[in-house]
């Protein structure tokens, strides 16, 4: 079942209307550099960081969407090194980005290169209601503006680290989500973690590698 996009009239607010420009399946696209801002400090960020379910329709902006991926697992040294960490710096977590209502990003759903900060569009068109149903119906889900999808390539985090492996990749996830949450928080906006779904459904959905799973589902939008 194919979940048409909102149409576009003269009357939609300006705020709710999509981008014009619409990308295709390939297309890459460059985020803007994340900014560093004083408007909220570590202590006030975590103090907001709540889990928010209900979201307006507004929204929100691609600075907003590029600060939270730098947060979630953006690289801080020449090294290579990220923002959360990775057991022997393996980074087995691959982040992808299913865009619904965020100016200066059409719908779709996104893999996100860490060095480039660039989106490569795997598939367009909205995916929220659908990626609802496939988490059990749940509301907030159709309601995000975005989400922000983990998965994990276990091969060789399983060489380098054997049984200990799993364990070791939910806690890098956990790490990842924190950092989106806090910076979601620090924007003034509204996020939640979902880990309810239904695996097959996902992986028919989402175009995604055969050998990747997915872990943990990030939610974002205005609250």
């Amino acid at each position: 079942m194919k979940v048409p996009s909102p149409a576009v009239t003269s009357n939609t607010p300006r705020a709710l209307r999509l981008p014009k420009a619409a990308a295709v399946p390939g297309s890459k696209l460059k985020l803007p550099e994340p900014k560093a801002s004083r408007d909220a400090t570590l202590r006030l960020a975590l103090e907001r960081r709540r889990s928010v379910r209900d979201y307006s329709a507004e929204p929100i902006t691609v600075q907003q969407v590029s600060q939270m991926l730098w947060a979630a697992q953006g690289i801080t040294a020449p090294s290579g090194l990220r923002t959360a960490p990775s057991a022997g710096a393996v980074f087995p977590v691959k982040l992808y980005l299913v865009a619904s209502r965020v100016d200066g990003i059409p719908p779709g759903f996104y893999s996100y290169d860490v060095e480039e900060r660039s989106l490569t569009m795997l598939q367009e068109g909205d995916k929220q209601e659908l990626l609802s149903k496939v988490c059990m119906d749940q509301q907030c889900v159709a309601d995000s503006a975005c989400a922000l999808l983990l998965t994990a390539w276990y091969g060789r985090v399983r060489r380098e680290f054997g049984g200990a492996a799993e364990k070791l990749v939910l806690l890098e996830a956990g790490h990842i989500g924190q950092n989106w949450h806090l910076q979601a928080a620090a924007l003034g906006l509204g996020s939640i973690s979902i880990g309810k779904w239904d695996t097959t459904a996902m992986k028919m959905l989402l175009p995604m590698p055969r050998d990747e799973e997915p872990v943990y589902l990030l939610l974002a939008g205005r609250p």
